[in-house]
């Protein structure tokens, strides 16, 4: 089974281009910990300053896994980029898909 996982998030005002500054390097995390294909999108109608981030997945248990594994005791950097995020953001939401084979 594969999932598509895709995350929406609204930033603060004009903090868009720190959102996808900060998004980028937590994708070098995901790519090194094997999901390697990613897409972003950001707005250009309906809600202002809201960023896409979407992926695929084999597993949801090894995603989450290695989503977790994030959260435990990261280092300072890590932290810093956690904190930092979180500040520029005003909300977010995750939708989580199956993808089905159309043959």
């Amino acid at each position: 089974m594969k999932y598509q996982i895709r995350e929406t998030y609204t930033a603060k005002r004009g903090k868009v281009p720190e959102y996808l500054e900060s998004l980028k390097v937590v994708i070098g995390f995901m790519k090194a910990g094997g999901i390697p294909n990613h897409t972003l999108c950001v707005d250009i109608s309906g809600d202002l300053d809201t960023v896409y981030h979407e992926w695929e997945v084999d597993s949801l248990d090894d995603y989450f896994g290695f989503e977790r594994g994030l959260y435990v005791d990261p280092d300072a950097q890590t932290q810093q980029l956690i904190d930092h995020v979180n500040d520029i953001t005003l909300s977010g939401k995750r939708e989580i898909f199956e993808i089905l084979d159309t043959d």
